[in-house]
């Protein structure tokens, strides 16, 4: 999850920085951080909180200067602290290099090792500080930053969407075989590159194109330089920024989101037949899906669900009990349109299922005559170690109860997930996409101590 962004070329790149991380809020709100380029250094703002909490007009009017780069975090890899809050830093002889990262590395204790053996000590345990070390290490040992970088991808392991300040410069760049997503685009003659197209859209920019897996983008003040510094592979792209993590109003991996999720709620429906009275979204990632289920069914689509927009994202909360009680805050069930009435409830994924069996509930509360719950991906057996908050095996129920089981456990009259045949229908070039959370075949080894 995560989302960064960053900013070239604009006399107050703070303030355009705050809106496009204003728009990948929904991609981590445990943290969020800044850095920006005053000419001579980068200052570093970070803490705990939304975006709108941290950067008021104050803290923006500090961080002067013409590029900046900024994340929104929640933790896969070290705890919530501010210490592990992005940007990360690493000092060279020839000054401080700034990072914001997305994804996860695989080998980050080998490499953290290593890194400690040259004398660069990560001093929190986050992925990003290992990527940025282990560049500073290597242009130590370089003196040419591409060679560095290049480096990097050859020795750090796992997915990482990347933007890098040093010296006045900014170097983005993509693992190699592209996980997670970044976008690039421009204003004018100010560079916009973000996790989604839909923060270049906020910012008034026009989307270009999306960072190649493996490439390295050098951007200065005399223009933007590209080099590929990894092989060409299959690539194997994130299938649940599709699903799940992406706002519909974004383009992923050269896709539109909302007809992505609009065609797995129609390939859906056409796998499984449902007589139900209307259909209704878990909003809102399932908004699209639903419709698409409701068209291809021809049954009514009906908002029946009220969702609170000032509730964060209830799977990706740090705890159990936080996730749980949120789901109350966050949702509630329209009577009118629920009560004695079959419904169908679409929603994009079930993780834990704990979610899951507090909203079913609620509907069943409002008085619902039967509900036939259809969930818009297949099963999630298999954690991921790309950048997915799901770590441990135990705690996906698809992985040890079935469909039935699942079915019995949320309170519901019938159950049905889309097939993974059926997903891969849905996307133009499946054989690019990632699917070890639904079929767990990893394309890169997972770490032995998770």
């Amino acid at each position: 999850m995560c989302g960064v962004c960053g900013i070239f070329n604009h006399e107050k790149a703070s303030e355009v920085l705050y809106l496009g991380l204003f728009a990948l809020q929904h991609r981590g709100q445990d943290n969020a951080g800044m850095a920006v380029w005053d000419g001579q250094q980068s200052m570093i703002v970070k803490d705990k909180g939304l975006v709108f909490d941290i950067f008021k007009p104050g803290v923006l009017a500090e961080l002067k200067g013409r590029m900046g780069i900024g994340h929104t975090r929640y933790p896969t890899a070290g705890d919530s602290s501010i210490a592990n809050a992005q940007p990360h830093y690493a000092e060279t002889r020839e000054g401080r290099m700034v990072i914001v990262s997305n994804g996860d590395i695989t080998n980050m204790l080998e490499q953290t090792r290593y890194l400690k053996s040259q004398g660069f000590t990560p001093y929190g345990s986050n992925d990003a500080e290992v990527i940025v070390a282990s560049i500073a290490c290597y242009y130590e040992q370089e003196r040419d930053m591409a060679k560095a970088v290049k480096r990097m991808m050859e020795t750090v392991l796992g997915s990482y969407s990347a933007i890098l300040m040093f010296q006045g410069a900014m170097y983005v760049f993509r693992d190699p075989l592209g996980i997670r997503p970044l976008a690039m685009g421009h204003k004018g003659a100010t560079r916009i590159f973000a996790s989604e197209s839909c923060a270049i859209d906020t910012i008034g920019g026009i989307y270009e194109r999306e960072v190649a897996p493996g490439e390295l983008l050098i951007v200065t003040d005399q223009g933007v330089e590209n080099r590929m510094l990894a092989e060409k592979k299959p690539y194997k792209h994130c299938v649940f920024e599709h699903i799940y993590f992406s706002r519909p109003d974004s383009v992923i991996f050269g896709e539109s989101v909302a007809k992505k999720r609009f065609m797995m709620g129609q390939r859906l429906a056409s796998e499984q037949y449902t007589g139900a009275d209307f259909v209704m979204p878990v909003p809102d990632s399932s908004n699209n899906a639903a419709l698409g289920f409701a068209e291809e069914n021809g049954i009514p689509y009906k908002l029946a669900l009220i969702r609170s927009h000032y509730i964060g994202r209830t799977f990706i909360g740090s705890t159990q009990e936080i996730r749980d009680f949120a789901v109350r805050l966050k949702f509630n069930p329209v009577k009118s349109i629920v009560a004695g009435k079959k419904a169908a409830v679409v929603d994009d994924s079930i993780v834990r299922g704990t979610t899951s069996k507090k909203i079913m509930g609620m509907i069943k509360e409002a008085g619902a005559e039967q509900i036939h719950l259809r969930i818009a991906s297949p099963p999630i057996k298999h954690p991921c170690f790309y950048g997915v908050d799901t770590p441990r095996i135990s705690e996906l129920i698809a992985s040890t109860k079935s469909v039935e089981e699942i079915r019995e456990f949320v309170g519901v009259d019938s159950l049905n997930y889309l097939t993974l045949a059926g997903l891969k229908s849905c996307l133009e070039r499946p054989q690019d996409f990632c699917f070890a959370c639904l079929d767990g075949k990893y394309p890169i080894e997972p770490p032995t101590t998770k």
